[in-house]
């Protein structure tokens, strides 16, 4: 049985898509109602003895002819409407499921009406979830070699979407022993790095982001590596920070290490003056006040640094442990800024590097650099020369964390991707 889904403004034209793909004989097993139209999954070679299984539904159960869970398109059905899909016997379903308002229940009965549409979405569900097995299941047959890459990057934590666009970008395996190194190889070409010269020719750097994700230890590893090719002298350090307590005396630890000033803007028109006077510097930090990416006040204090976008580049920090949507959560909040690229810290945290390189790749936010350790400077990598080094580091946390995929989560995330559109 092929199964395969098709989504389009409205159902005379999913019809039709089926009809040419699948032809007459392809067999409707749901369909419904989304955001950008109707969905629906169709399926030649139906094999009504599957399908009960995988629902759960009894051999000797009586099918009913007037159910509405299956359908095929008519062969005589030439203007594909709605009204001329053919009902095939079906024993998912023992009569068409009524709409609400069609039910004859008392006005202001609130709790069986609120127990009907529990008990509906609940069975909607459970459809869904028994067609997705299938689908995953029927394109892991037919594409064994491109289901298998599809488990190796969910291991590595790389998102649905992108792990889909990845394997649309490879050329067709034949050889098992190419599964994991020619992924990995096109995995580091989508990742979007910057060869930035700011370890050589300086500049005005603000680091951006969420609280504890490392900046202030960045800045230091950037002035120390910036120090060993220059003099300390030309490097100045701003803590922008008046919430945290002791940042500014963190930041000083470090700046005594390597000989550099450290100056304090507690305002936006201190910062602004600040920049003013260190206008002859070589290398300027900021280290500004981490926020969340819900933080009411976010808005405001984004746009008072949007105000020095013509003289500083804003480097955005993300941890590579904070969760997928936490990282594009992120990301679109602190987009407000025009942002240089971003640093990626905290490596050797992360239990999957897959949610970090997914956000990157998603947003075509481009990696600055890559920070795996406290060790000032040793612990920060150029992102342009460690492209490679990154993904063999998701490879080693597959091991360290021990991540296992079973066929459920993949049917859960992947049944509506590249395999069953293969």
């Amino acid at each position: 049985m092929k199964i395969k889904r098709y989504l389009d403004k409205d159902m005379r034209n999913v019809l039709r898509r089926v009809r040419k793909d699948q032809g007459p004989d392809a067999v409707i097993l749901s369909n419904r109602r989304v955001e950008d139209g109707i969905e629906v999954i169709a399926a030649i070679d139906y094999d009504e003895a599957l399908m009960r299984h995988a629902l759960g539904v009894a051999p000797d159960v009586e099918t009913n002819i007037n159910g509405d869970a299956l359908m095929k398109i008519a062969e005589d059905d030439t203007d594909m409407t709605v009204s001329k899909i053919e009902v095939v016997s079906s024993g998912l379903a023992a009569a068409p499921i009524p709409r609400l308002d069609d039910l004859a229940i008392p006005a202001g009965n609130d709790l069986a009406i609120r127990e009907m549409r529990a008990e509906i979405s609940s069975m909607h569900s459970l459809l869904e979830t028994q067609l997705s097995g299938l689908v995953w299941k029927d394109g892991a047959r037919r594409f064994p070699m491109r289901a298998q890459v599809l488990r190796n990057m969910a291991r590595l934590g790389l998102a649905p979407d992108v792990a889909n666009i990845l394997v649309n970008r490879l050329e067709p395996m034949k050889d098992i022993k190419n599964l994991w190194s020619t992924p990995l190889a096109e995995l580091a070409k989508l990742l979007p790095v910057v060869d930035t010269n700011v370890l050589q020719d300086g500049g005005t750097f603000a680091l951006i982001g969420p609280t504890g994700v490392g900046k202030t230890t960045t800045i230091a590893k950037i002035a120390a590596h910036y120090a060993m090719q220059n003099w300390a002298d030309d490097i100045a350090l701003v803590s922008a920070d008046s919430y945290r307590i002791g940042a500014k005396e963190h930041l000083a630890a470090f700046a005594n290490i390597i000989g550099a000033k450290v100056y304090s803007a507690s305002s936006f028109d201190e910062l602004s003056a600040t920049l003013h006077q260190l206008r002859n510097k070589k290398l300027v930090l900021i280290d500004t006040e981490g926020r969340s990416q819900r933080d009411r006040d976010l808005s405001s204090q984004l746009a008072a640094y949007g105000r020095n976008a013509d003289r500083v580049r804003f480097f955005l920090t993300l941890s590579a442990g904070a969760q997928e949507a936490a990282l594009d959560e992120t990301v679109r909040e602190f987009s407000r800024v025009p942002l240089e690229g971003c640093i990626v810290t905290k490596i050797d945290e992360a239990a999957q590097l897959g949610c970090v390189m997914s956000a990157l790749i998603r947003h075509d936010l481009p990696a600055v650099f890559f920070s795996d350790g406290q060790r000032v400077p040793e612990d920060l990598h150029p992102a342009a020369r460690k492209k490679l080094w990154l993904v063999n580091q998701a490879v080693d946390c597959i091991e360290a964390s021990r991540v296992g995929i079973d066929d459920r989560i993949m049917a859960e995330n992947y049944s509506q991707l590249s395999v069953a559109n293969a």
